[in-house]
């Protein structure tokens, strides 16, 4: 009896599911540029039987109206199983199936949209439903508007703000609501409408280096440096001591490598003709970032308490990585030796990634934000002193001061 109920609720379930790609199947843009102009619309404009060609091709009227078919069919589409009895995973499969049915309709050989109006209607659902429901505070609007209008003032491009705020935006509900089921249905959206973002992206090389110094610049060392987070993650869960041992001896492996090629120039040679970019050609006679970031983590871990430390050296992971990348990409008002929108990357890099570690740690609130400004400040500022080096200590030190006041 129960195998059978079980094999009838799956039957059900996928006629659901083939109900949920029969709609998203629908394209009015196809349809009204078939009316209207008598014109196959993916044959025209960017190629996309979507709402934003759509505006472009047929004009405003049948593109909010595509708009409004293509982000409304897929909560219809959830609502009405859902209403008939589907459960919760059926009614999110018959949304990826309606998802499925607008990229690849049958009718038009499997050439249809980007379903991404569709999945962000999706998506919109389901962080209405974390906030309604209270597993999400309201005020992660504040920074998450903030990152919006940051990244799209840097970028002015969409799909790039939509690669940082989707990961930001999964970080946020894994770390601040209680973990269920609706954490894996949002994911599925978020990663589909980020594939799609970095699929753009990559077509319209919109991260394509401009120069051979950009090239250099953006290796797979700034790509590494996030995994520095894991010596934040450690210091966490250990203690001063322990923590002290491990970025000490890492640091200490590094000077020493510095120092043997820095006193014997065929080793010197070696590292930076043989080993692409594992140097940067500034560090030919001094030492490297990488040496000068850990003997500045191991201070900050040495010289400040635990929660301003891991703070501090957030702040220089983080903020360092935004400012290197997106100064490089869109830097165009320049500031000293840098640009005003990679120091604005750099402190919204601060103040999100110090927002989430405060929920771990303990700092108030206007402490922080004074720390991530004066790490940003302090990275932007030509003070003589290599960033890497400065930047985390400068910070540390300011929130001390502000404890002190």
């Amino acid at each position: 009896m129960i195998i059978y109920y079980l094999i009838m609720n799956l039957m059900i379930c996928a006629v659901f599911i083939l109900g949920g790609y029969i709609v998203g199947s629908i394209s009015p843009s196809f349809i009204l540029g078939k009316i209207l102009k008598n014109i196959d619309i993916r044959q025209h404009g960017t190629g996309n039987a979507g709402t934003l060609n759509t505006f472009k091709v047929l004009g405003w009227g049948p593109g909010v109206i595509t708009a409004l078919f293509d982000l409304l069919k897929g909560l219809l589409s959830m609502f009405i199983a859902h209403s008939l009895g589907a459960s919760p995973l059926c009614a999110h499969l018959v949304g990826l199936a309606t998802i499925l049915g607008h990229t690849f309709p049958f009718y038009l050989k499997f050439r249809g949209g980007q379903g991404v109006a569709t999945a962000t209607a999706i998506m919109i659902y389901y962080l209405v439903f974390f906030f309604t429901k209270g597993d999400l505070p309201i005020e992660i609007l504040i920074p998450l508007a903030f990152a919006v209008g940051s990244f799209a003032y840097i970028s002015k491009k969409e799909e790039i703000v939509g690669m940082v705020i989707l990961p930001l935006l999964a970080i946020f509900i894994f770390v601040f609501a209680p973990l269920q089921t609706h954490h894996f249905y949002i994911l599925s959206i978020f990663v589909y409408i980020l594939m799609i973002n970095i699929l753009n992206v990559y077509q319209g090389q919109f991260l394509k280096p401009s120069s051979e110094e950009i090239k250099k610049e953006i290796n797979w060392r700034l790509y590494l440096r996030p995994f520095a987070f894991l010596l934040v993650i450690y210091y966490m869960v250990t203690s001063k001591r322990e923590a002290l041992v491990l970025v000490g001896s890492i640091a200490l492996f590094f000077l020493l490598l510095d120092l043997i090629r820095l006193f014997s120039k065929r080793v010197n040679i070696f590292f930076f003709k043989t080993i692409k970019n594992f140097y940067k050609a500034k560090e030919y006679k001094a030492f490297s970032s990488i040496t000068l970031f850990l003997f500045a983590s191991f201070l900050t871990i040495l010289l400040f308490n635990k929660n301003l430390a891991i703070l501090a050296v957030s702040f220089l992971i983080f903020g360092d990585f935004f400012s290197k990348f997106f100064g490089l990409h869109f830097g165009r008002t320049k500031i000293f030796e840098k640009s005003l929108e990679g120091s604005l990357a750099h402190f919204t890099a601060c103040m999100i990634s110090g927002y989430i570690m405060l929920h771990f740690i303990s700092v108030p609130l206007h402490i922080y934000l004074a720390g991530a400004l004066v790490a940003s400040v302090s990275e932007a500022l030509p003070i003589g002193i290599n960033d890497n080096f400065s930047v985390g200590l400068l910070s540390a030190s300011s929130m001390y001061v502000f404890y002190l006041f």
